[in-house]
């Protein structure tokens, strides 16, 4: 993968965060028998999103300690 798909990437998990975000605050809606988990949703955007970081650092030179 190089720089330019990693950024887009970045951007698309940084949209998908945001509106996890706002439908995980909105209230739920009484008698619904199923409701979408927007707060896991959140949690594996963010969590793509900090592996891309990574990523992208890795390629732009950065040394960062291994685990």
């Amino acid at each position: 993968m190089d720089q330019t798909l990693t950024l887009i990437l970045m951007a698309v998990t940084t949209l998908v965060a945001a509106f996890s975000l706002y439908k995980a605050r909105k209230p739920l809606e009484l008698g619904r028998s199923w409701h979408v988990p927007w707060n896991g949703i959140l949690f594996l955007g963010l969590l793509a999103f900090l592996l891309l970081l990574r990523h992208q650092l890795s390629l732009s030179g950065v040394d960062l300690p291994a685990r």
